[in-house]
C-alpha cells in the first residue's frame, strides 16, 4: 500500500466524515473505505481516532442518532420505523445507541413538547401555553421563581462542610479521624 501524502494525511478525518454522512444508513465498509483512501483499514482506524478523538463506528452512531432525532421530532413516525430509516436492524440496538447519545429514550424524545408554529395573528401576545421570557444572566423573573414571586438572591458564600455532632471526629484539612 502506498504511504499517505501530507495532504491526504491532513484531510483524513474530513474525508471519512463526508463518507459517513453520505452513507450513514449502510454498514461501514472499512476495507473499501481504506482502499479508497489508499491505506490499510487498521491504519485508517488508528489515524482517524488519533485525529478526531473518537472511533469511526462511534462517529457513525453519532450521525445516525442525529438524523433519528430529526425524524422523531416530527412526532409522526414510529420508533421502529425511525430505527430502520437510519440504518439499525434492531429496535433494541437503536434504543441503546439513542440513550447513549442523547440520555433519553427515543419514545421520550418523540413525545417531548416542541413549538410547531407560532400564529401570525397572535400580535404581541404569545400563544397559549408558551411563555417567552427576557432576562439577563442572574435574573429570575417572578413568574418563574418559587414561592411568593419574590426574587431570592443566590447564596454567594461557599458552603462549609458539615461537622460531626459527636465528639471531635472532623478535623479541618483531612478526612474523619478516630
Amino acid at each position: 500500500m502506498p504511504r499517505l501524502s501530507k495532504d491526504q494525511h491532513a484531510h483524513l478525518t474530513a474525508t471519512v466524515d463526508r463518507w459517513l454522512k453520505k452513507n450513514f444508513r449502510e454498514p461501514i465498509d472499512l476495507p473499501g473505505l481504506a482502499k479508497e483512501i489508499g491505506i490499510t483499514r487498521f491504519l485508517l482506524c488508528r489515524l482517524y481516532s488519533e485525529r478526531s478523538g473518537t472511533t469511526i463506528r462511534l462517529k457513525q452512531r453519532e450521525i445516525r442518532i442525529h438524523h433519528a432525532t430529526k425524524l422523531l421530532s416530527s412526532g409522526t413516525k414510529k420508533v421502529g420505523d425511525v430505527a430502520k430509516a437510519v440504518g439499525y436492524g434492531s429496535v433494541s440496538h437503536f434504543t441503546k445507541a439513542f440513550v447513549e447519545e442523547t440520555g433519553q429514550l427515543p419514545s421520550v424524545w418523540k413525545s417531548r413538547p416542541r413549538i410547531v408554529s407560532i400564529p401570525g395573528t397572535a400580535g404581541s401576545l404569545p400563544p397559549p401555553g408558551l411563555t417567552f421570557v427576557q432576562a439577563t444572566v442572574g435574573e429570575v423573573p417572578p413568574e418563574l421563581s418559587y414561592g411568593s414571586g419574590q426574587l431570592v438572591p443566590a447564596r454567594v458564600e461557599p458552603v462549609q462542610p458539615r461537622r460531626a455532632k459527636r465528639g471531635k471526629r472532623w478535623q479541618d484539612g483531612n478526612a474523619f479521624a478516630d
